[in-house]
């Protein structure tokens, strides 16, 4: 089987995150491969196993034996002529439930990138969904729709809101409006719940609405709220759907019949990056994700569901050239379809893959155009304002609707022209005075006796409130649908501020007034460049710190209970920044509260999350506390606490650099403007304390917690 393996790997488009696992930069061996994968017969493919674990076997019976024997005999050549014909949509209509994942996959890794694109755009995946009416419905042929991505790095009701507004006034948000909470706690799931809810009721607007939390924190908040549809990212192995949800297939099945509507997110690369990927490529763990929501899908009786691909999310580790980015999202696109799903994507880009935003605003067109994706991510201002990376802005949607020639759904047209935001021919100008229109609609439905006039100035004052603090709204878009000089300025600014951030190192007055003792270490990063393109090299001490650290604690009779591990991650100006406000005081509170809690800190250079695991593997604390930059983009210099429960159930210590990061729990966005300081401090204190009295972190805790 690790020949098999190995020849999928190779025959992949050359991506970095495949190098792990067997890939190759060599363009005659990787020809080869695709030569050897050609001639395979799907009843070969079919009866191989790629991982030994719960999702195969969820995958395989979720496949028809009827019709995998009447096309089994086919090789991937045959089946890639079969679906570059003329008959190709009736064909995967009739034989999709009896295409195994790894042979869907398998073709995909011999067609070029045009051959990829004719398939995709063949392929048309409808959603069965009731508020869908007209000639228009998602995942048509002749539709293109959204996702509204309104994130906040505070979680701010009226940023939150006023995004939302503004996008629908760029006629956004016909598939789903889906938020990604800045605090993953109930509390805040369960209010954004409640925000979503009240917008997509008042306005009557015929869309889903979500917040993507986890599905075992979004099942004990259905029973708070409302929750319309369920959320949980996927992996292509047991082992990383686990590390990311606490359970496997069978748990994610059980969750998922619980929710009216499912929203999954994939992503090449998350398995490479969680050590998961049990040797297997990425194409082919990709596919295995769609195999498992197929199977979901199937077992959940058809109910409303779509997968959304979140390409290029990760970083330079899996790939980073606007090629590969292309490449991604069309074998992505094609493997989905095959499966049956409707799908969309999220073509973005992190600030430290190098992807422009001048690049990727076209690259993103190249890919609608080539990819036929049933929607698009749209978020404010092209920079996710909590999340950190470039997407495809509310501006741009309008213009990409003309290139493609397609619509938002009838349902959702009608509905915006009928609140006024909306041309007759379809197009929409997403201006503020737009955007103050459904304010005050949404106003006056929520119970507001004040005038329409006077509730639209206020809408316009409150989206100039938000312009002043920073918020990318109420710019509409220039001639021909470009970008407002500002707008361009903002995000060059944007850009610059990130690139800045990844090279800038730690201050030494920073760490002398927030430290009262701390060792100075280094990883075996050679130097900032090596760091950034070769993750690994960040996750391990060098050996000779290392051995400073063990010579350090080794006349220590009493060990910490409590470690502090400071790095640069991929933003030391988050740690410059924000480092005296947050560590003084949350080794004064940790020790009032009774915990003993290291007198030195460790502060690593060019240091990653893994590497906070490994001097921690070097000391044996209890807990570790690992403050990190988060990696940039936002503006802001935001910085992460990632907290580790270091014993196993049986009281031995688990501490690794290969520890899996279900096992910590993560407060995030901790900037003024963000998180601020002094809740982050709160925040962390009650964690510790629930993770020393439960004796877990991370996805367990939770677990736990929600009990």
């Amino acid at each position: 089987m690790g020949k098999v393996r190995l020849i999928f790997a190779r025959a992949n488009e050359y991506k970095e995150g495949d190098l792990s696992v067997g890939g190759t930069t060599d363009e005659a061996v990787r020809m080869d491969a695709k030569r050897e994968i050609s001639a395979m017969q799907i009843a070969d493919i079919s009866k191989w196993v790629f991982v030994e674990d719960a999702l195969t076997e969820a995958i395989s019976r979720s496949i028809s034996r009827n019709l995998l024997a009447e096309i089994s005999h086919l090789t991937m050549l045959e089946l890639k002529d079969i679906l570059l014909g003329p008959n190709c949509a009736k064909w995967v209509i009739k034989y999709s439930d009896g295409l195994p994942s790894e042979v869907i996959a398998a073709v995909v890794k011999i067609m070029t990138n045009s051959e990829l694109s004719k398939v995709s755009g063949s392929i048309f995946n409808t959603l069965p969904d009731k508020m869908q009416k007209g000639p228009v419905v998602v995942g048509s042929s002749n539709h293109f729709g959204t996702r509204i991505q309104p994130n906040s790095p505070g979680d701010d009701e009226q940023e939150i809101l006023m995004s939302v507004l503004e996008g629908l006034a760029f006629g956004c948000g016909d598939v789903i409006i889906g938020l990604n909470p800045a605090s993953d706690d109930i509390e805040t799931i369960v209010r954004t719940e409640k925000l979503l809810q009240r917008v997509v009721e008042r306005l009557q607007l015929p869309t889903r609405y979500c917040v993507l939390s986890d599905m075992v924190k979004q099942s004990t908040a259905r029973g708070m709220t409302k929750v319309d549809v369920g959320f949980q990212s996927l992996a292509g192995t047991s082992k990383s759907l686990v590390g990311m949800l606490g359970l496997d297939v069978d748990g994610l099945l059980d969750l998922s019949k619980g929710f009216d509507g499912l929203y999954f997110e994939t992503g090449q690369g998350s398995e490479v990056t969680n050590g998961a990927a049990e040797g297997v490529d990425m194409v082919t763990l990709e596919s295995r994700c769609y195999g498992l929501a197929r199977h979901v899908r199937q077992q959940c009786q058809g109910k409303w569901m779509i997968v959304n691909d979140v390409a290029g999310f990760i970083g330079p580790e899996v790939f980073r050239t606007g090629a590969q980015l292309m490449r991604a999202c069309l074998e992505d696109t094609v493997m989905a379809k095959l499966h049956g799903i409707t799908m969309g994507l999220d073509v973005c880009s992190t600030f430290h893959m190098g992807i422009n935003p001048t690049e990727l605003q076209a690259l993103t067109e190249t890919i609608v155009k080539m990819a036929a994706p049933a929607y698009l991510m749209s978020v404010a201002g092209k920079a996710d304002p909590m999340l950190g990376y470039l997407t495809t802005s509310y501006r741009e949607h309008p213009r990409l609707r003309i290139a493609v020639n397609k619509q938002i759904s009838s349902a959702m047209l009608e509905r915006l022209q009928t609140l006024g935001v909306m041309d007759s021919d379809g197009s929409a100008t997403g201006a503020p005075e737009k955007t103050s229109i459904l304010y005050a609609k949404y106003m006056k439905e929520g119970g507001d006796t004040r005038t329409i006039d006077d509730l639209r100035i206020e809408g316009l004052k409150k989206i100039s409130i938000l312009k002043e603090k920073g918020c990318d709204l109420g710019y509409g878009f220039g001639p021909g649908f470009s970008d407002p000089p500002v707008v361009s300025a903002r995000l060059e600014s944007l850009y610059q501020h990130a690139r800045n951030a990844l090279y800038a190192t730690l201050d030494a007055a920073v760490i002398r007034d927030s430290c009262q003792n701390y060792l100075d270490v280094a990883t075996n990063s050679t130097d900032r460049e090596d760091y950034l393109a070769h993750p690994a090299s960040g996750e391990l001490i060098n050996e000779r710190d290392a051995s400073s650290i063990i010579r350090h604690y080794a006349g220590n009779q009493i060990l910490p209970q409590i470690m502090v591990v400071i790095s640069d991650g991929l933003n030391a100006d988050a740690v410059n920044e924000n480092l005296r406000n947050v560590l003084p005081k949350l080794k004064w509170s940790l020790r009032e509260t009774g915990y003993n809690v290291s007198d030195e800190d460790v502060v690593i250079k060019n240091g990653r999350v893994r590497a906070g695991y490994h001097v921690a593997q070097l000391i044996d604390p209890e807990v570790l506390i690992h403050l990190i930059g988060e990696r940039p983009g936002t503006g802001l210099n935001q910085l992460s606490a990632y907290m580790t429960y270091g014993k196993d159930p049986a009281g031995k210590s688990r501490w690794s650099p290969a520890m899996d990061h279900a096992f910590t729990t993560a407060v995030c966005s901790i900037h003024p403007r963000g998180k601020t300081p002094e809740s982050a401090v709160g925040d962390m204190v009650k964690c510790v304390k629930r993770m020393i009295e439960l004796k877990c972190s991370g996805v367990v805790l939770g677990d736990v917690a929600n009990q």
